[in-house]
């Protein structure tokens, strides 16, 4: 699994991500050959960026892959939401793992890839697709399959 440590520190959710999610590897440019964000998709993910209280996680936000950055703040809290209705009990959620390959972005309509969900003391791995409004920058739907991976 992932992760190592189930100690509870709170944290805001944008920063539990830049910090949970600080190894993965990217460089300044790795957007490119990437589907591009839409201009409200792009506003959404640079005001969430912005709005991250230390300037080393504006710094590593900012450098994400598109694919990240959608997962972590347009992705991330629909899923939450979807995963505790589908699982009760669901506290926590990841989209993709420090392998970059697991996040997919399509096209600035579709996000797919692997996540887990922690339930108690256990992580549960399941594969999904976010579906997205170029025009409103937000996810539309959550899918989730939990088949055998």
């Amino acid at each position: 699994m992932l992760h190592a440590s189930t100690a509870v520190v709170r944290f805001s959710l944008p920063l539990l991500a830049v910090l949970a999610l600080s190894a993965w590897p990217r460089a300044a440019d790795e957007t490119a050959g990437e589907p591009q964000l839409s201009a409200a998709q792009a506003r959404v993910v640079e005001e969430q960026i912005a709005g991250l209280k230390s300037a080393e996680g504006r710094q590593l936000a900012s450098k994400w892959s598109n694919a990240k950055k959608v997962a972590e703040v347009m992705c991330q809290p629909l899923a939450l939401e979807t995963l505790r209705a589908r699982v009760p009990g669901t506290d926590r959620v990841f989209l993709g793992t420090e392998d970059q390959d697991t996040l997919t972005l399509s096209s600035n309509r579709l996000l797919s890839g692997r996540g887990e969900l922690r339930l108690g003391n256990d992580w549960r791995e399941f594969l999904f697709d976010c579906h997205l409004d170029p025009d409103t920058g937000k996810a539309t739907a959550f899918r989730v399959t939990f088949d055998e991976l």
